[in-house]
């Protein structure tokens, strides 16, 4: 088994939507993109529900997988034995509120915005062609749709409960949903591959508001409207990453979107 080590200063930038792991009797984690200056973009996972939320800073113990050649992939040191509960292996960082109480570190809006603009310089082309785990493009358009979903799963209780066992109790993988959302964009930049690309959404934020009423399609429908698709006044930035055994097909791990004045 390879060395464990630490991830440091790292920016939580997406968490896909859970997946059931083989290894831990189908228990379900999440794959999340992580970035810093020193290391860039990161892929970790497993990570069970509840750890950390996106854009804190967190430190990670990770190790090196010996079945995933992607770049940047790691793995949680000891979550095979651990997976109840991982807390010292990953570390939310810590700040100070104006009013004296201890909170999660976490950028602000104007540090999310400035990060992204900074960030996305990407095509899907340049992407794809070397191999890169993460990229963030800044689309030209895009359209967002629904497709039926061909398989079915089932959720799972979380570790924790609430006293009237609401839906909120319930972790749901991508194939507990009926309809399953995609993105077809063109990218801003120079872009050698063949477009438009169309790519599934696994954001774990577009999952969890679906899961109300994962079998409706008139629901689910609503998602296009959170996003602010064809909207006026809002940036929009494509966070995507590749497969696990398909590295050249890249899935969409986050939409980025913010109000500009």
């Amino acid at each position: 088994m390879n060395e464990c080590f630490w991830l440091r200063n790292m920016t939580v930038m997406g968490q896909g939507a859970p997946n059931s792991i083989r290894k831990l009797g189908k228990q379900q984690g999440r794959c999340l993109c992580l970035w810093s200056e020193e290391r860039g973009f990161c892929r970790i996972y497993p990570v069970p529900y509840g750890y950390v939320r996106d854009w804190e800073i967190i430190d990670v113990e990770v190790r090196k997988p010996n079945d995933d050649g992607r770049e940047n992939s790691f793995v949680i040191c000891e979550y095979e034995t651990e997976w109840k509960n991982l807390s010292k292996r990953i570390h939310v960082h810590k700040t100070t509120t104006k009013t004296g109480k201890v909170a999660n570190k976490a950028l602000s809006r104007n540090e999310q915005i400035e990060l992204i603009r900074k960030l996305a310089k990407d095509t899907f082309s340049d992407v794809r062609n070397n191999k890169r785990s993460f990229g963030l493009i800044k689309p030209e358009k895009f359209d967002m749709f629904l497709e039926k979903n061909k398989e079915k799963a089932e959720g799972q209780a979380t570790l924790g409960y609430t006293e009237d066992n609401s839906i909120d109790n319930i972790i749901m993988n991508q194939n507990d949903y009926a309809w399953l959302p995609y993105i077809k964009y063109s990218c801003l930049g120079k872009c050698s591959s063949k477009h438009p690309h169309t790519s599934k959404v696994v954001e774990w934020g577009a999952y969890q508001w679906m899961r109300t009423h994962p079998n409706s399609e008139e629901h689910c429908k609503k998602l296009i409207k959170n996003y602010h698709v064809g909207e006026e006044g809002y940036e929009h930035y494509l966070l995507i990453g590749n497969l696990r055994f398909h590295i050249s097909t890249y899935v969409i791990v986050k939409v980025v979107r913010f109000k500009v004045k």
